[in-house]
């Protein structure tokens, strides 16, 4: 499955104190003329692709500012030039809630949309609007926002960036978030710290797996009670079950499968690698998405794939389920895609020092060693 990470607009009403996209001032929108053309490009690899689907990711910024009028004529465009293959097309979007309304879910459900991803702050001045970050404002228009969705039968979850500031409070962060929603479960993720960052936000990879571990043994006594708390649910079912259910940054194989798309067509890896312009695979106006898709600068990733096992991951039991980590963040950390992630030194600590001892079970999934080497077909 191929899956697009589509930035129509990077523009946002909030100012985050950890988003990349404020500090780019990215004002631009993607015309109508560039958007049917990625419908027109979707709907060639999928003719040319009958086992592929694609879930096509609306991302911002914040999505809910192009307006409900926009969604319509993208709508309109897969209508109009996806006949046959829209069925093939599954839309998901990120957005923050806060100027969601009734026109704009609307549209969303003629996309065959019935779950968002979000994000959610208990802790002021993290997450709000204008200089001064207003967080009681931006809080009150989320509240809105999940009513609203509520009313509409739309699931929605939440992804928790995890900072200095949380490592005070983690269970009363995990109380707050898991009876904001019964209906889904938090997941729990390190705050990136890559680039010119002003803030003393950022935690190291033992600080973010102490505030799993506080965590974690409330998760483990009631599973049944939130059975799909992330990442604890994606381990255990690597570990317990040898369901290797991965991310796309632990897959090891996000290489060939992985498109962003920009406002003004230009396309690279994913959201990540977009945002810090790393990876460029070409304008969408001059490639087709297979093209896009078998760009060359994906082999970086491939290439990862076979050396870590004898370098930066050799003989470490935790490869099945990290496969070195994020490449993106290796590369920002390292300026070479060649090297493990920093999390993973986080998933280390947090395997060994809380999830093995509280569960009992131990994790081998040691890398497999490479013994054929590359064959050039002349």
């Amino acid at each position: 499955m191929a899956v697009v990470i589509f930035k129509a607009i990077e523009k946002c009403n909030s100012n985050c104190i950890y988003c990349d996209v404020i500090k780019k001032h990215q004002d631009k929108i993607m015309d109508y003329d560039l958007l049917k053309l990625i419908f027109i490009r979707m709907n060639e690899y999928l003719l040319d692709n009958h086992d592929k689907n694609i879930t096509f990711t609306w991302h911002g910024g914040e999505v809910c500012l192009l307006g409900a009028e926009y969604f319509k004529i993208a709508l309109d465009i897969q209508n109009e030039f996806c006949p046959t293959t829209k069925s093939r097309i599954k839309h998901q979007v990120q957005s923050n809630l806060t100027i969601i309304n009734q026109e704009i879910i609307n549209v969303f459900k003629e996309l065959g949309i019935n779950q968002i991803g979000t994000s959610f702050e208990p802790i002021p001045k993290i997450r709000g609007f204008g200089i001064k970050r207003d967080s009681k404002a931006y809080n009150h228009k989320f509240m809105e926002g999940i009513r609203l969705l509520a009313k509409n039968e739309i699931r929605w979850g939440v992804i928790y960036v995890v900072h200095k500031k949380s490592l005070e409070i983690p269970l009363e962060i995990f109380y707050y978030l898991t009876n904001l929603n019964i209906n889904s479960s938090p997941n729990f993720n390190q705050i990136k710290t890559f680039g010119d960052y002003k803030h003393n936000l950022g935690i190291t990879g033992e600080e973010f797996a102490d505030f799993l571990g506080v965590i974690f043994p409330v998760w483990f006594k009631n599973i049944d009670r939130y059975p799909n708390i992330q990442p604890f649910a994606r381990l255990m079912r690597n570990v317990r079950d040898k369901e290797m259910s991965l991310l796309c940054e632990t897959s090891g194989e996000c290489n060939y499968e992985w498109l962003y798309i920009g406002p003004e067509g230009q396309t690279s890896q994913c959201g990540r690698s977009g945002d810090y312009n790393v990876l460029s695979y070409g304008n969408l106006n001059d490639y087709t998405f297979e093209q896009i898709l078998n760009n060359n600068n994906r082999d970086l990733l491939t290439d990862r794939q076979s050396v870590l096992p004898k370098t930066d991951c050799i003989d470490c039991r935790f490869w099945g389920i990290c496969h070195g980590g994020c490449p993106l963040d290796a590369y920002m950390v390292n300026h070479d895609f060649k090297h493990k992630s920093p999390s993973c030194d986080a998933l280390k600590i947090f395997m060994e020092k809380y999830f093995e001892p509280v569960t009992g079970l131990y994790a081998d999934f040691m890398p497999v060693k490479q013994t054929i080497s590359k064959i050039n077909i002349q």
